[in-house]
This record gives C-alpha cells, structure tokens and sequence, in this order.
C-alpha cells in the first residue's frame, strides 16, 4: 500500500497549486457512512465552508480517481469519518495518508463507533459523534485550530442563538479556552449577543459567573443601553447569590 500512497501523493502535488485562502474542506468517509457525511456536508454549507463529497459531486463521466486527487489538493481541512467501514477502504486509508502529509492541512477525525485514526494520522485524536445526531459543535475544535478567527466567530453566533438557560450555559463554555485570545470586536459581539438573547443573560451561570468578568473588562466597547442592561441583570443575579451564602 504505501508505494501506492507515495505514487498517489506525489501525483497529488503535482496538479498546480490553489491560492485561494477560503475555507475548502475534503470530507472522507466509506459508502456505509455517506448518510452522517451528508450530514456533515449541510453543516459546512450552513456556515459558508464549501466542502467536498465524492458521491454527491464527482460526476458519473468523471475520471473519479484523478477527481479525488484534485480536490485533495485543494482542500485545506480534511474531515475523516472514522468507523469500522472506513478502514475496510483502500480509497479512505489513502486519502487520510495524503492528507497527513500536507502540512497546511488541518485534520478532524471525526468517529462514529469508537475507531480510532491509524496509520500516519494515528496521533491526531479523533472525536466521538453521535451519528444521528452530528451538530455543528462536534467541528468547532477543529476549524478554530485551523482558522481562529473564523471558529471563534461561528462559536458567538451559536452562543448567540441559544434556545434555553441550559443550552446557554453550555455554548457559553464553548468560548471558554479562546477567551484570552479574542479581539476586542468578538468581545464586543459576544457581549450583544448576551445582551439581546434572554435565554443567555437570564442563564443563572451566565449571569452569576460567565458574563460579568468579560462585562468588567469589556463593557465599555458596548452601547451604554446594552451595558446597562447586562450590568442591571448581572446585578441581580450576583444579589441573589450573596443571600443564599
């Protein structure tokens, strides 16, 4: 296999180089799996990442092998649906090991059943989905690895549109290990989005806890109606929380 795997590497970098800097992602995944990778696909589309999928858009007059090559080489995040069908694949153990050799390429594994990346990508981990329900956070580590800016953007607006205290709280900890490294405008964002979504400033932790050291250190980037809502619920909540001690 690998004198194939080289063959079909150095064949890949030979197609001519793709500058453009979007977002372009290669989706891998054996035929038993095509359902999840779908799934995957209409992700990327929702949040303008343009992606690959070889049964969907490699046409049946195609010369689907050098087709594959071509989008390998164009694409800049490779996205591996990890399952037990997928290392019955010849094509998918060779489409990884292309992709572990791009060094400009981020890798997700993504595992369906607990497989785990082998091979020249066996130390990258791979994350566990829930095939039936794949969600948009299963990618997010992978994209703010691969573009901070871009990632941590998409995780506001997931903060920003939650549906209930609790799916608040917990998108809200999605921002968490990024939040030293954020612009003084993602900041600003995410604290509108706090202001102008009830279920994310009534949140008791968000309230209590998440939203009121950024609003210290932030709050003065905010419209002085925005800043006084979040400080007057904030208020409230931390007033709470000194009675019940």
């Amino acid at each position: 296999m690998f004198p194939v795997l080289y063959r079909l590497y150095n064949y890949c970098w030979a197609f001519k180089k793709v500058t453009s800097m979007e977002l372009y992602a290669f989706i891998s995944y054996q035929t038993e799996d095509k359902h999840v990778a779908g799934r995957i696909k209409d992700i990327l589309d929702s949040i303008g990442i343009v992606s690959f999928l070889a049964h969907e858009d490699i046409n049946v007059s195609e010369e689907w092998r050098l087709k594959i090559l071509e989008e390998l080489e164009k694409t800049n995040i490779f996205i591996s649906l990890l399952s037990q069908h997928y290392y019955t694949s010849p094509w998918c153990v060779q489409e990884s090991g292309i992709a572990a050799f791009r060094n400009d390429m981020t890798i997700i594994p993504l595992s369906i059943d607990g497989s785990i990346p082998q091979g020249f990508v066996s130390n990258i981990q791979s994350t566990k989905i829930n095939p039936d329900q794949v969600k948009i956070t299963d990618l997010i580590p992978g994209l703010v690895k691969h573009d901070f800016k871009k990632g941590t953007d998409e995780i506001i607006k997931i903060i920003g549109g939650s549906m209930s205290f609790r799916i608040a709280e917990a998108n809200f900890q999605l921002i968490f290990p990024y939040l030293g490294s954020l612009s003084d405008e993602q900041m600003r964002t995410l604290l509108e989005k706090a202001a102008e979504n009830g279920q994310v400033h009534h949140a008791t932790l968000c309230a209590k806890e998440y939203i009121p050291p950024i609003l210290e250190t932030h709050g003065h980037l905010l419209s002085q109606e925005k800043r006084e809502i979040l400080a007057g619920i904030c208020e409230q909540y931390l007033e709470h929380k000194r009675e019940d001690k």
